[in-house]
C-alpha cells in the first residue's frame, strides 16, 4: 500500500501480510489526497480515533464524521479524493483485486463495487467493524496470532461483499457460467507452471476462444493470461513465506512458471506494488 498512502499519514506502527492481504496500523496529521485513477488495492479503513473526513466524488463533497471503531471501504480503480482534519490513527486492511475476485466467485457475486461506497460509514457495531477491532487485538497477540488474523481478514472480505452487493451500479453483462470459470481457474492452479493456451482454456469452459476470453474477464475482472499471472504471483508469495530461507528467488520463479527471476520480479511489482524482496521483509516471520 506504500505507493498510495497519503504523505500526511507517515508513521507505521506495524505491518503484517498474507497472500493477497496486508494490514498496516498508521498515524498522521491533517491532510488531503486525490486518486483520479483510483487506488490499486481495495482498502478497508478502521478509524481507531474519532475523525472528520471530506469525500469528493464526481465533483461533489460529502463530509463524514467517524467515531472510534467506525470503518470506511475504498474500492480499487474508482476515482476519489479525501480531506481530513485532525490527528488520524487508522488500521488499514488492503486486499489485492485478484483476492477479492476469488472470494466473489465463491459467493457467486461480482467483485466490482461503485465509488459511492466511499461515503458509506460502517458503524463500530457493524460486523465488518467488529471483525476489524478483533483483527486489531490479534495483532498484539502472540501464539496463533498470524493464523487468527488471516482468518479474520478473509471473513472481512466476505462481509464487505455481502454488505455492498445490493448497491452495485449497472448490472454487469452476462458472464460465463460460474462453474465453467471456476473449472478454468482450478486448471490454472493445478498447472500453474505450464504454458496454457487460450484455446485449451476455452475448451475446458466449453466456449469459443473469443467468447471465453470476453466472458472470463467479465466474471473475474481480468483477461485469462493476466489472471494466470496473478495466480503465479499468489503462489510465489506462499513459497517466499514457506521457503525463502532455503530456496533462491530463481527457484521460486521457476516453480511458479515464470521465465526467470526478473520476470517474476516484474510481475510481482506490477501486481503487488512491491518487489519479492520487499514482500519478504514485510513479513516478520521471514526476518
Amino acid at each position: 500500500m506504500e505507493t498510495y498512502v497519503p504523505a500526511a499519514i507517515t508513521v507505521v506502527r506495524r505491518s503484517v501480510g498474507w497472500p493477497g492481504i496486508i494490514a498496516h496500523e498508521r498515524r498522521g496529521k491533517s491532510g488531503a489526497v486525490d486518486y483520479p485513477g483510483g487506488i490499486r488495492q481495495h482498502v478497508l479503513y478502521c478509524f481507531l480515533d474519532s475523525l472528520r473526513s471530506d469525500v469528493f466524488l464526481n465533483g461533489q463533497k460529502e463530509t463524514v464524521h467517524y467515531k472510534a471503531g467506525d470503518c470506511r471501504f475504498t474500492p480499487a480503480g474508482r476515482p476519489v479524493a479525501f480531506r481530513w482534519i485532525g490527528d488520524v490513527r487508522v488500521l488499514m486492511l488492503g486486499f489485492q483485486p485478484w483476492f477479492f475476485d476469488r472470494v466473489a466467485a465463491e459467493l457467486n457475486t461480482p467483485a466490482a463495487l461503485p465509488a459511492e461506497i466511499n461515503t458509506r460509514k460502517l458503524s463500530a457495531r457493524h460486523p465488518v467493524s467488529v471483525l476489524m477491532q478483533q483483527l486489531h487485538q490479534e495483532l498484539d497477540a502472540t501464539a496463533g496470532a498470524a493464523l487468527a488474523a488471516e482468518g479474520l481478514a478473509r471473513a472481512i472480505a466476505v462481509q464487505i461483499l455481502r454488505e455492498f452487493d445490493h448497491i452495485r451500479g449497472a448490472k454487469p453483462a452476462p458472464a460465463a457460467p460460474p462453474l465453467a470459470v471456476l473449472k478454468v481457474v482450478e486448471l490454472m492452479r493445478t498447472r500453474i507452471g505450464d504454458s496454457l493456451a487460450l484455446e485449451e482454456l476455452a475448451e475446458v469452459a466449453g466456449l469459443s476462444p473469443f467468447h471465453f476470453a470476453r466472458q472470463f474477464k467479465t466474471a473475474t475482472g481480468h483477461p485469462p493470461h493476466d489472471y494466470l499471472i496473478r495466480l503465479r504471483v499468489d503462489r510465489a508469495q506462499e513459497l517466499i513465506r514457506q521457503h525463502s530461507r532455503e530456496w533462491t528467488m530463481a527457484a521460486i520463479a521457476n516453480e511458479c512458471g515464470f521465465a526467470d527471476q526478473s520476470h517474476m520480479a516484474r510481475h510481482f511489482k506490477r501486481v503487488l506494488g512491491v518487489s519479492p524482496g520487499e514482500f519478504a521483509e514485510a513479513n516478520p516471520s521471514l526476518r
